[in-house]
């Protein structure tokens, strides 16, 4: 649905995104993931039309958003990260001016406006006025407007940005409805709410497409990077750390001493092989004297990935 090719933006000299090169599928929930600054809205605003880029093309649906700019816009809808709303317009009268903008028949465009707001739960606000809403609502308006006229292709910059953690579940689970009907775009600083959202996810830093990673490839390198927390008490410290490196069967296991207090030592350890590990681990101690205090799982976050992606 959205194809990118060796897509670049200079101001002057100054390089805003270079040499992105990147594919979405039909159905796809896509996250582009960077650090402010990164280049995620300039490559957004390049995609929805609203910026010519330096270099390179973008293809929506086969059509070339600079070559053919309005049937490849009326594939899209878009949510910038402050959506532009009129206050002084009910929810019910923006969507029909909107409505009307995307040229939407006039004699289907109640209907649409109906799907629109059943899918953001907008229905029993409708007369209200815009300029009444909470910043939660006001960015389910947002999307609203952005999924008026059933697009085959949702593009929304920073839509949790400024929202609290109820509004972030709800509007995540919105997002998640979209799946499979729409293709969908969503940039963002906020990496762990978007891990629950995406099936993909790019990561961007400085410009440049650094790493591409599907949701199972993420969680396996999460799995990856993650370790094992062991206290150990019955020995000194030096004599628990030999102990530990002992079990280096595989050449990827590391220890990391962690610290010790008077009840025990602890340890990180890293190690592909968490089974063996944990098997090792029980049946020497019982016989070497050396205590297991506690055992637990150290979680990696997605800012860790990001981290160690650029």
């Amino acid at each position: 649905m959205i194809q990118v090719s060796n897509l670049s933006k200079f101001y002057g000299e100054k390089r805003a995104i270079s040499g992105l090169n990147f594919k979405l599928e039909k159905g796809e929930i896509v996250g582009l993931l960077g650090l402010n600054g990164a280049g995620k809205t300039t490559t957004i605003r390049i995609l929805t039309g609203y910026l010519i880029p330096s270099a390179g093309d973008a293809l929506i649906d086969g059509k070339s958003i600079f070559d053919f700019p309005l049937e490849a816009k009326q594939k899209i809808g878009y949510l910038p990260e402050t959506p532009p709303l009129y206050e002084d317009l009910t929810i019910l009268e923006y969507l029909q001016f909107v409505g009307r903008l995307k040229q939407i028949p006039e004699a289907g465009l109640l209907d649409e406006i109906q799907k629109s707001l059943s899918k953001t739960n907008l229905l029993e606000m409708k007369e209200k006025l815009i300029g009444t809403l909470s910043l939660g609502y006001r960015k389910r308006v947002g999307i609203a407007q952005a999924i008026l006229g059933d697009p085959e292709i949702v593009i929304m910059d920073e839509p949790i940005s400024g929202l609290d953690p109820k509004q972030i579940v709800e509007i995540r689970n919105l997002i998640r409805s979209l799946a499979g009907q729409h293709t969908v775009l969503i940039s963002s600083h906020i990496l762990t709410e978007i891990y629950k959202t995406c099936d993909k996810f790019l990561f961007i830093h400085k410009g440049s497409l650094k790493q591409e990673l599907s949701l199972s490839r993420l969680e396996e390198e999460m799995q990856k990077l993650a370790g094992w927390e062991v206290g150990l008490s019955g020995k000194p410290p030096k004599e628990l750390l030999s102990f530990l490196q002992s079990f280096a069967n595989n050449d990827d296991l590391t220890v990391t001493e962690l610290g010790t207090s008077k009840e025990e030592s602890l340890f990180l350890i890293k190690t592909p092989n968490a089974k063996l590990f944990k098997e090792n681990l029980f049946s020497k101690t019982i016989s070497s004297g050396i205590q297991v205090e506690s055992l637990k799982k150290q979680e990696v976050s997605l800012e860790q990935i990001f981290m160690e992606k650029i």
